[in-house]
């Protein structure tokens, strides 16, 4: 790392000591000070007198024994309550007084108030909480850090860096809403400052280059083919254990001089290493010896290929590399490989650069494949006829044949082996195919002269175009093959039509990059894997960031062969196991760091052009004010402007490094509150409209989770953003960006995170596996992205017709005969009782289970706290633990002894309810088989048997709730801040103007936007 002038090292404290104050200040134009909703209120209605001495009296006569911070029974404390009547409190005066009117309270056991008392109660409370709701909250503006993600996004942007170097930042806090852009979590300590100095300084080395050096670009291309290397290496090339080395005839490595329009420096790999360790293998080996020749800096290799279920896992053909799907590792433990999922492919190499964006280029086709058969669908004997071929093999491995009728044909095989099973080859015309046989016969005799006896398998089926054909067949030395037989399928059977949907399939290509370890790989994907449809060779393009991905650390003169190892995966991704053509592998070519031009666009953003170039001091404060108009999201003014110039200044005098000096100022502006924070500006502490610049911050952030573009700049600038707000949101909506937004709201508001964490049982849930998870974790993002685009009523987050899948996810929720997309989420209408809406998706309640047992408490938790805005209160400090008798033998009755528990009833009486609906799902998320008691009487008294009952009744009954909830969420995560109790009363009321076109989500987002909580400060 650059070494900064000794004076940014004072530097640094000063700015901790500003930050310091500035979060003090915060509490000034924040939610930590004392607000006006936090003052006694005062009125005609005198409500400090008649607190203080009735109101009071009544509470520690009645309440106060049970409800103190010592005793604190249902987490209720009353001993806090003054005649202020806090916003805070207010919710429970609310629920006071319905206590109070309901007669619950107090107990039955207890002496009781008068009517009298119970009515003077209640009017107070009433009238109280009216003077509350009048009284006018204070603004204050707001100051609010950026959270980790946002300011990722916001580097990214600002410098159009790709690197992610913000993941040494501590994780924000979360509010209790559940999110972490809440400005009342989102503190910054000393040592979050000097992570925040290290990323900019490291991002300003990245972006800024000496535009008089040429760059190092590493450029080589891997061609497959069999036989294609007419000068194969000699050496017996061994990659430690589990590594079949693709033979060095099938690949060709040519390092690559790219076309660029600047002068650059080509690099060239090392061809000669010296190692005195791990070049038989793992064996320990003490003795030097000289490698030489780019065979032992580049390998082409498999791993985790034994035991393929069918067919080879991969095959070196004429033109490329046939690949099947990368079959994912079952995890368990003690009986799963280590060594990654079956048939994944890896280009590895001693040399990739340490930094810099890099481009994959992988030239793949979809081979006109056959589909493999299960080897008892064999066809009944029939003579040769136009739609059966018989061939014989009997003396030979060749023949030939004439396909007189176009179409799909199924071939069968008759063979003889003394093997447990063989691999079959067939080279059909131009193609090459590969099946396992299996000896269904029992073990021979060894005393016996008896030939083995002949078996039939079905083998394939296949597409033929008609004319000559020649077919050549392969097995090993056990096995022979005695005849084929090519019969033709008719249009109606079911076999031909699985093979026309097994056609029309696209084989996914997708790149990994990391490093290699003895007992696996340690790999990361690079982009979205992409489907293959063509059969002709087609470049797909993956780029990253290589900083991004799992690299080795090993000492510089390592003399260990198998260390240091890069690695390059290209699969065939897996999806659900169905049927799938092979993906042909024609290339794969490397180059970084890539630069389309020189110096990089993340220099020439920095240093932009200017007349003023040969004028150092001009053209820095040119630069500086540029930049920090675009860091700030708003113009500098000349003081501000002034101050940044200064440490240049300073900086530049020190040696005249111009660059070095640009990079100091630059340092101190990515450091800034400025830039860190998001800030309203209040003169004071009556509510004010946010400025121009505020509100396109404040709208980006929201709807992008990153700084503002140029167009809301513009508007900002043109001070059009109010008038344009409609439209503006509306381009937001319809950006890629939104994506952004959706991904962390999903995340935070569903708690889905839960399921990233839970440790599920591998054995008891198998169909759970990684891949499986990674592409459930995406469902209610997906679904919810699906809804947003088509401004689909608020109804469907809880009862849809549709769901939102792909193979793998449709195949978990046992659909996969409606699906067809791959990888890609598209609406499927699944026809189930037990789908549909976010309630029966299987990432959310996995999450929400223990890994092994459902779990009802947590389940209802999250729907009360997520769904209905009723969210528990949290559990008193001084429940005993629940002593276990063992009599319960239902999960049911344990519920209600742990409900009927001091301290626990009024919880777990609104939680519990709304879990044990959800018993018909297992801890997977799955929908169990076998009958479930999952009747449930609701907090308000309605009577459900399933999760359906209980869709249907929160549509039918409590779609408003439900539409506030939605609504209050959106504010909380829009406004970073909680709401107060005015404004979630007045949302609760306003919000119901959406009700009668459907509550659509596009619509709450809207009136989110347009409300006083989002554009007051």
């Amino acid at each position: 790392m650059t070494v900064i002038p000794r004076f940014i090292g004072s530097l640094r404290i000063g700015l901790l000591v500003v930050n310091v104050v500035l979060q003090s200040t915060s509490m000034v134009s924040g939610q930590e000070v004392e607000s006006v909703a936090d003052r006694p209120i005062s009125g005609v209605f005198a409500v400090d007198e008649s607190f203080t001495q009735q109101v009071q009296p009544l509470l520690e006569k009645h309440c106060l024994r049970c409800h103190n911070a010592d005793t604190m029974k249902s987490g209720i404390r009353v001993d806090q309550l003054d005649d202020s009547l806090q916003d805070q409190h207010l919710f429970l005066w609310r629920d006071i007084r319905k206590q109070i009117d309901e007669l619950a309270m107090p107990p039955k056991d207890e002496e009781q108030p008068t009517q009298a008392e119970r009515d003077f109660l209640s009017a107070w409370i009433a009238q109280a909480m009216n003077v509350a709701k009048s009284r006018d909250t204070q603004k204050n503006g707001a100051v609010r850090r950026l959270t980790v993600a946002q300011y990722r996004n916001t580097l990214r942007d600002l410098l159009g860096l790709q690197e992610n170097l913000s993941d040494i930042l501590p994780p924000d806090g979360i509010s209790k809403e559940g999110f972490s852009n809440s400005g009342q979590v989102l503190g910054l300590s000393p040592l979050q400052m000097e992570y925040y100095f290290d990323i900019a300084q490291e991002s300003l080395n990245l972006c800024i280059v000496d535009e008089t050096s040429r760059p190092v670009i590493q450029n080589f291309r891997m061609d497959f083919g069999a036989g294609l290397n007419a000068d194969p290496c000699k050496d017996q090339l061994v990659l430690g254990a589990n590594n079949l080395l693709l033979s060095s005839r099938d690949f060709v490595v040519t390092e690559l001089s790219p076309a660029k329009p600047f002068e650059f420096t080509p690099f060239a790999m090392r061809t000669k290493y010296d190692f005195i360790e791990g070049y038989v293998g793992n064996d320990t080996i003490r003795e030097w010896r000289t490698f030489e020749t780019i065979d032992h800096a580049v390998f082409a290799c498999m791993r985790g290929t034994e035991g393929y279920p069918s067919g080879e896992p991969y095959q070196a053909v004429a033109g490329g590399l046939l690949l099947r799907p990368a079959i994912p590792s079952l995890e368990i433990f003690g009986e799963s490989t280590t060594y990654g999922p079956m048939a994944n492919f890896k280009i590895s190499l001693r040399e990739l650069p340490d930094y810099g964006d890099f481009r994959i280029t992988v030239g793949a086709s979809r081979y006109e494949d056959g589909m493999l058969l299960e080897s008892e669908m064999v066809m009944p004997e029939s003579a040769e006829s136009a739609s059966v071929r018989i061939l014989n093999f009997n003396e030979t491995k060749t023949a030939t044949t004439t396909i007189e009728q176009p179409g799909i044909y199924q071939i069968d095989v008759s063979y003889v082996t003394s093997e447990a099973s063989a691999l079959l080859r067939l080279k059909i015309g131009e193609r090459d195919f590969s099946s396992q046989l299996k000896n269904t016969q029992p073990a021979p005799d060894p005393k016996s002269e008896s030939p083995s006896v002949a078996q039939h398998a079905a083998v394939i089926v296949v597409r033929f175009s008609g004319g000559p054909l020649t077919i050549t067949t392969g097995t090993n030395a056990a096995t022979s093959i005695h005849r084929l037989v090519l019969t033709q399928l008719t249009a109606d059977s079911q076999l031909a039509k699985k093979f026309l949907a097994f056609e029309q399939r696209a084989p996914l290509v997708g790149v990994h990059l990391g490093l290699r370890r003895d007992c696996g790989s340690t790999l990361n994907l690079v982009n979205e894997p992409i489907a293959v449809k063509a059969s002709t060779s087609t470049d797909f393009v993956f780029s990253g960031a290589i900083n991004d991905f799992p690299h080795p650390a090993v000492e510089k003169d390592n003399v260990n062969y198998l260390a240091g190892i890069r690695e390059i995966g290209i699969r065939s991704e897996y999806t659900d196991g169905r049927p799938m053509p092979r993906l042909k592998i024609h290339a794969v070519e490397f180059e970084g760091p890539y630069y389309p031009t020189w110096p990089p666009a993340t220099h020439r953003g920095i240093f932009i052009e200017s007349p003023n170039r040969d004028n150092s001091s001009t053209y820095a404060g040119e630069i500086i004010r540029a930049f920090m108009t675009r860091a700030w999201r708003r113009p500098v003014t000349d003081v501000e402007a002034s101050s940044i110039f200064g440490v240049w200044q300073e900086s530049f005098a020190v040696d005249g490094d111009f660059q070095q000096s640009i990079k100091d100022a630059l340092l101190v502006v990515l450091t800034s509150p400025q830039f860190l924070f998001m800030i309203e500006n209040s003169a004071g502490p009556e509510a004010e409209d946010l400025d121009p610049w505020e509100l396109a911050s404040k709208l980006s952030y929201f709807l992008w989770n990153t700084a503002p573009d140029q167009e809301l700049l513009v508007a900002a600038a043109e001070n059009t953003m109010h008038a344009t707000l409609d439209a503006q949101t509306e381009r937001l909506l319809k950006d890629s960006r939104f994506d952004q937004f959706l991904a962390e709201f999903a995340t935070q508001w569903l708690s889905l995170d839960k399921f990233d964490v839970v440790e599920i049982d591998r054995v008891k849930y198998p169909l759970l596996t990684r891949d499986t998870r990674t592409q459930l974790r995406q469902e209610p993002f997906r679904f919810l992205r699906y809804l947003f685009a088509h401004n689909l009523p608020l109804a469907n987050v809880i009862q849809s017709d549709f769901i939102l899948a792909n193979d793998t996810v449709a195949e978990y929720y046992d659909l996969a005969d409606k699906s067809e997309s791959g990888l890609e989420f598209v609406a499927l209408k699944h026809e189930s009782p037990n789908l549909g809406g976010i309630l029966s998706q299987a990432g959310i309640l996995a999450g929400l289970s223990d890994g092994r047992e459902a779990n009802p408490i947590k389940r209802g938790a999250w729907l009360a706290r997520k769904i209905m805005a009723e969210p528990p209160d949290d559990p008193p400090p001084n429940v005993p633990q629940l002593v276990e008798d063992g009599t319960e033998r239902t999960l049911r009755e344990k519920l209600d002894r742990h409900r009927n528990q001091d301290g626990c009833v009024k919880c777990h009486t609104g939680i519990d309810p709304w879990g044990i609906a959800f018993q018909e799902y297992d801890a997977a998320g799955r929908f169990k088989k076998e009958p479930t008691d999952s009747h449930a009487k609701l907090p308000d008294g309605t009577e459900v048997a399933d999760v359906k009952a209980l869709k249907t009744y929160l549509v039918n009954d409590r779609i408003d709730q439900v539409a506030f909830s939605m609504l209050k969420h959106l504010s909380c995560y829009a406004a970073g801040r909680s709401l107060t109790y005015n404004e979630l009363e007045w949302l609760r009321e306003a919000g119901k103007q959406l009700k009668p076109e459907g509550y659509r989500m596009q619509d709450m987002l809207r009136f989110v936007v347009q409300s006083d909580m989002f554009l007051k400060k």
